[in-house]
């Protein structure tokens, strides 16, 4: 498979034993139908570890190219099959979006990168604060990303979620 010059520098900078062909783990299910072919995913707990960083991380990261609408899009994926404590998911998705950050590439060498951090549940969220049910976000560069949320097991959860946020 040719990937673009993007899919192609972060599969450079990555270890290959921590590529891999899904985006499930921990329990739950992800579905890739409905993804592009030409994607990049990465477990994000092998990398992390062969980097020696023992921080807090996501289960995998998936990147791909939004030709539509010119973007390249990293998507951070934390994965609990049953309930998913809110801070915990917070402190995971920040420090994967600032890992994404270093491997992604520069505006010069591809389009715009765009993160879009996801969470699979089984169970539901515990909510740390019940107000902030109404805004489960990150901070992230100077700006406040929504975390998009789904269910683990769906047909087509990750393509779902992707494409009714417009990131597909």
């Amino acid at each position: 498979m040719n990937l673009s010059k993007g899919l192609t520098n972060i599969q450079k900078q990555v270890s290959p034993d921590s590529l891999t062909n899904s985006c499930s783990g921990e329990g739950c299910q992800v579905y890739l139908t409905g993804i592009p072919r030409q994607k990049i995913v990465i477990d994000v707990e092998k990398e992390f570890d062969a980097r020696g960083d023992n921080r807090k991380r996501c289960d995998r990261m998936l990147f791909y190219d939004n030709d539509a609408k010119k973007t390249f899009i990293a998507v951070p994926i934390e994965l609990k099959s049953g309930k998913a404590e809110e801070s915990d998911v917070r402190e995971k998705l920040e420090n994967s979006l600032k890992f994404a950050a270093t491997i992604a590439p520069t505006r010069k060498e591809s389009a715009e990168t765009v993160y879009v951090p996801v969470l699979f549940h089984g169970r539901g969220i515990n909510w740390t604060n019940p107000r902030s049910r109404q805004q489960f976000t990150v901070n992230f560069q100077g700006k406040t990303l929504t975390i998009l949320t789904g269910r683990c097991g769906r047909k087509r959860n990750l393509a779902n979620l992707l494409s009714k946020a417009g990131y597909l």
